[in-house]
């Protein structure tokens, strides 16, 4: 019965975390909201930290997309949807940018091309690479003069051997933890784009009809 209990809690908790609306302004930033009006030039919304409180709004220029809590997307100010960079996306590990079709796409932005799962996945990816640089860094100091004192012949000190190395290696490690994981969000994307049947009126081998191109 107690596990029970705590089992609904754990839901009810999951289903509050997830039933919000993301407001993603221009600038790529994101408001938790509950949205509860849409208008030509302005949406109002409440706080989702505060949803008893006062009810906000924001000039829809301002507004590059709202995604609500059922996953649906309503897209502002796209006078072109062509202008959206679409095709394969791919990942620069030097660069550590996301691009589609060739084209950089900023962090802010990401929210048009993957979930919000993903999105934070990304996010706590790029964390890991961060501090995974910055630990093998520190530790390869102390390991690369180890190295080279032995190479001249001289006795190195075996705590900054071991601990330089050790360092050194678990950020090589959580580095690549945390780039295997944004490759595994660029494979999820371009998986679904793998397949896009499509139909097209013209000449088939049998005549004239409509073909199922892939």
């Amino acid at each position: 019965m107690k596990k029970l209990f705590i089992l609904v809690v754990c839901m009810m908790f999951a289903h509050a975390l997830f039933a919000q609306d993301i407001i993603t302004k221009a600038d790529g930033t994101d408001i938790q909201a509950k949205v509860t009006e849409v208008s030509q030039n302005q949406i109002s919304f409440k706080k989702f930290s505060n949803l008893d409180g006062p009810t906000y709004t924001i000039n829809a220029s301002d507004v590059l997309m709202i995604t609500y809590e059922n996953g649906e997307r309503e897209m502002f100010n796209v006078k072109n949807e062509s202008s959206i960079p679409q095709g394969v996306m791919t990942y620069n590990p030097w660069s550590g940018k996301i691009s589609v079709g060739g084209v950089t796409i900023e962090d802010g932005m990401l929210n048009r091309y993957i979930s919000q799962e993903d999105i934070k996945s990304y996010k706590g990816s790029k964390t890991c690479m961060l501090v995974g640089g910055i630990v093998g860094i520190v530790g390869a100091v102390p390991f690369g003069w180890s190295i080279g004192t032995a190479i001249a012949g001289a006795k190195p000190n075996l705590g900054m051997l071991i601990g330089g190395g050790v360092a050194f290696v678990g950020g090589i490690v959580v580095s690549l933890v945390g780039e295997g994981k944004v490759k595994s969000i660029v494979n999820n994307y371009n998986s679904k784009l793998a397949f896009q049947p499509q139909f097209q009126f013209g000449a088939t081998d049998n005549g004239v009809g409509l073909a199922l191109v892939f």
